[in-house]
C-alpha cells in the first residue's frame, strides 16, 4: 500500500512538472500586474502579490544560496561590453595558396 501512495505522489509530481502550473501562474501574475487598470485597490493586484510571494518563497526553499545571491546582486550594473567584431574584408587574398593544397 505504501508503494502505491509513493507511486501516486511521484506521478502527481511528474504531471505538475509537465504542465508547469507554477510558470503559467507566475506569467499570468506578471502580465496582470503590468496593466494600467490594475491598482492596489483591486483584488487582482493583491492576488498577484500572493503569487509573487509564493514564487519567491519556493525559490528560496529550493535554492537558497542561488536565490540570496540573485537578490543581493539584482541592482548591480551590467558588465561592460566587449570590443566590436571587425571583419577582414581582404581575407581571401590572405589565404594564400591553401585552397590549391586541397584540390
Amino acid at each position: 500500500m505504501l508503494w502505491l501512495i509513493a507511486a501516486a505522489l511521484l506521478a502527481a509530481g511528474y504531471a505538475l512538472g509537465r504542465i508547469r502550473t507554477s510558470t503559467r501562474v507566475f506569467d499570468w501574475a506578471s502580465d496582470t500586474i503590468d496593466r494600467p487598470e490594475i491598482t492596489r485597490r483591486t483584488a487582482r493586484w493583491w492576488l498577484c502579490q500572493v503569487v509573487f510571494a509564493v514564487v519567491i518563497a519556493g525559490r528560496f526553499i529550493s535554492e537558497p544560496r542561488k536565490t540570496a545571491h540573485a537578490w543581493r546582486h539584482r541592482n548591480d550594473p551590467q558588465p561592460p561590453l566587449g570590443t566590436a567584431i571587425v571583419f577582414d574584408t581582404d581575407w581571401a587574398a590572405k589565404r594564400g595558396g591553401k585552397e590549391a593544397d586541397h584540390a
